[in-house]
C-alpha cells in the first residue's frame, strides 16, 4: 500500500526540519521504508545546508582578513611615512603630523614615530622637550642628535635625562663647536652601550687647549659599527674592534689647514681589523699638506674605499694594502688641474697591485698619464665598471680593452663625462668588438677567452661623441645621456645637468629615437 505523503511538505521545495518529520511519523505508525527515505533526504538537505553556511562563513572571514591586513598595511604604511619624516631632519613630524586627524593621531601614538630626538640647545626649554619625548618613545630605540654651542647651561640637565636610556641608544649624532666640550659629552659616556650602531662626532675646531677628541671611553659598545668623524685632524683612538665602516671628515678653517700624518693615519686604521668600507674627505676645496712614510697598513676585509682629497693626498693610497677590495673612488677636493697629476698615477697603479679584485673604477677630476692608464688595465682583470670624469683619456688607450684579447675582459659599463680627447666612434668600436661572434662565424678557438658585452654606455658632455655615435651605440646597448640618481656625485655639484641638450635630442628625433637611448 502507497504510503500518504500530505502530511509532508515537499522536501524538493522547502526542506522540512528532520526533528518535524520525526513527530509526524511518530504519532502516525510505525516507520516504513518510505519514511526511512524520507527522513535520510531530510538529513541530506541538512548537511547540504551547513555546508552551504560554513562555506559562506569561510567567504566572510577571508574578506575580513583581507580587509584587516589592508588596515594593518595603511597603518603599516602611514608609521614608515611618519618615521621617514622624522629621520630626514623634520624635528616637529610626530607633533604636527598628530594635529591632522583622529587616524593620525593614532599612528602617532606608537612609539617608534618618537625614536628620532633633535636637540638644538641653543633652544629654550631643550630639557622639558627631553622629557616629553621620552615619555612618548617609551622602550622604543632612539636615534639622538645633539646639537651644542660653545655655551650650553642646560646640557648637565639633558644629559641627565638621556644617560639613564642609555641601553635605547642606537644612533649618537654629536656636533659641537670645539673638542673641549665633545670631551665632556664623550666623558659623560663612559658606560655601556649595548645597542649602540652608528656613533657620528662632529667638531668645528679644537678646544682652547688644543686637545684632540679623546673616544677612549667608548668602548663598551660591542654592536658599533659605522663612524663618522668630522674634525680638523685624524680621530685617535685604542680599539673598535667591530666598525666595519668609517667616514673621516677633515675639516679647517681660514685661517689654520692642518697637514695630514700618514702615520696617524696608519695608526688609525690599525685599531679597525674589521674595516670594510671607508671614506677620507676634505671638507672644503683646497689642498692639503701630506708627510709620507714608508710604514703599511694591511686592511683584508675592505670592500670599498673613497678618496675625496686634493691630488697631493693621494699619496695616502701607498699606504694601504686591500686585496679584498671590489670598489675604489678617487675624487678630487680641489680645483682640477690643466694636467694629469703623475703621483697620483703613480700611487693609484702601486695601490691596484695590492688589490686585483677592484670591479669598479672611479676617477673624479683625478686625472693620470695615459701610460698610467694602459698600467691600470693591465692590473684590473676583474674590473666591471669605469666611471671617468674630466678625464684626458684617448682613443688609443681604449683600444686596449677591445675584443677577446683586450683587457678588462669583465668590463660591462662605461660612464664618460667631460672627457674631451675620446671620440664616439671609438666608444662604438669598443661596443662592437665586445659583442658577441656568431658561432657560425668560427671566428674563435674554443680555448679562447669569452669577454663580456657592455651592457651600457654613459656619455655626457664629451666634447667628441656626436648625436649619430649615440645612435649607433643604441643599437648595440643601453646608452645613457643623464646621471645614475641623486646619489650621483655629479648631482650636488651640478657639472652634469644636460638637460638642453637631451630636450633638443628628443625634438629632433621624436618617436624615431631608440628606447635604449636613456634621456
Amino acid at each position: 500500500m502507497c504510503m500518504d505523503r500530505r502530511w509532508y511538505h515537499d522536501i524538493g521545495v522547502l526542506p522540512t526540519p528532520l526533528i518535524s518529520v520525526m513527530d509526524c511519523v511518530s504519532c502516525i505508525r510505525e516507520l516504513t521504508e518510505d519514511d526511512t527515505i524520507l527522513i535520510h533526504q531530510t538529513m541530506m538537505a541538512d548537511e547540504e545546508a551547513i555546508q552551504e553556511l560554513n562555506s559562506e562563513m569561510t567567504i566572510l572571514n577571508s574578506v575580513l582578513e583581507r580587509l584587516r591586513l589592508q588596515r594593518d598595511k595603511h597603518q603599516e604604511n602611514i608609521l614608515r611615512i611618519f618615521e621617514i619624516c622624522a629621520k630626514s631632519g623634520w624635528t616637529r613630524a610626530p607633533v604636527v603630523v598628530s594635529q591632522v586627524c583622529l587616524a593620525w593621531r593614532k599612528a602617532a601614538a606608537f612609539p617608534c614615530v618618537w625614536s628620532h630626538l633633535f636637540l638644538d640647545l641653543r633652544s629654550g626649554n631643550s630639557t622639558g622637550k627631553v622629557g616629553f619625548w621620552l615619555s612618548k618613545v617609551q622602550h622604543a630605540p632612539l636615534h639622538i642628535t645633539l646639537d651644542i654651542p660653545l655655551e650650553s647651561p642646560s646640557l648637565d640637565e639633558v644629559l641627565g635625562l638621556l644617560i639613564p636610556r642609555s641601553k635605547q641608544w642606537r644612533t649618537l649624532i654629536v656636533k659641537s663647536v670645539d673638542s673641549t666640550t665633545m670631551n665632556y659629552v664623550l666623558r659623560r659616556c663612559d658606560f655601556p652601550l649595548p645597542d649602540l650602531r652608528q656613533l657620528n662626532v662632529i667638531t668645528e675646531m679644537e678646544g682652547s687647549q688644543g686637545d684632540p677628541v679623546n673616544m677612549s671611553s667608548l668602548q663598551d659598545a660591542p654592536r658599533l659599527s659605522r663612524l663618522l668623524i668630522e674634525q680638523p685632524n685624524l680621530p685617535q683612538w685604542s680599539d673598535f674592534m667591530g666598525v666595519t665602516k668609517l667616514h673621516v671628515v677633515l675639516s679647517s678653517s681660514t685661517l689654520f689647514i692642518p697637514s695630514i700624518n700618514a702615520t696617524d693615519w696608519i695608526e688609525m686604521l690599525q685599531a679597525l681589523p674589521e674595516l670594510r668600507d671607508l671614506t677620507l674627505e676634505l671638507s672644503k676645496p683646497g689642498t692639503r699638506a701630506y708627510n709620507n712614510t714608508q710604514r703599511t697598513v694591511d686592511l683584508p676585509h675592505l670592500e670599498s674605499l673613497t678618496l675625496y682629497v686634493s691630488p697631493e693626498v693621494n699619496g695616502i693610497l701607498s699606504t694601504m694594502r686591500a686585496p679584498a677590495l671590489r670598489r675604489l673612488h678617487l675624487r678630487c677636493s680641489s680645483d682640477p688641474l690643466a694636467r694629469p697629476h703623475m703621483p697620483s698615477g703613480a700611487h693609484l697603479c702601486r695601490f691596484l697591485e695590492s688589490s686585483p679584485c677592484v670591479q669598479l673604477l672611479e676617477l673624479y677630476d683625478v686625472d693620470v698619464e695615459r701610460t698610467d692608464f694602459v698600467r691600470c688595465f693591465e692590473l684590473l682583470p676583474k674590473l666591471e665598471e669605469l666611471r671617468l670624469h674630466d678625464s684626458d683619456i684617448a682613443d688609443e688607450q681604449l683600444r686596449l680593452l677591445h675584443g677577446d684579447n683586450g683587457h678588462c675582459p669583465n668590463l660591462a659599463r662605461l660612464d664618460f663625462r667631460w672627457c674631451n680627447y675620446l671620440t664616439g666612434s671609438a666608444l662604438v668600436n669598443l661596443t662592437q668588438s665586445r659583442l658577441p661572434q656568431d658561432e657560425s662565424e668560427d671566428r674563435l678557438s674554443p680555448t679562447m677567452p669569452q669577454t663580456r658585452r657592455i651592457n651600457e654606455v654613459a656619455v655626457i658632455n664629451c666634447l667628441h661623441v656626436k648625436e649619430q655615435d649615440v645612435l649607433d651605440l643604441a643599437e648595440m646597448t643601453l646608452c645613457r645621456l643623464l646621471m645614475r640618481s641623486d646619489e650621483d656625485h655629479c648631482y650636488r655639484r651640478g657639472c652634469c645637468n644636460n638637460e638642453r641638450y637631451r630636450q633638443r635630442l628628443r625634438l629632433r628625433h621624436h618617436s624615431k629615437l631608440p628606447k635604449r637611448v636613456i634621456l
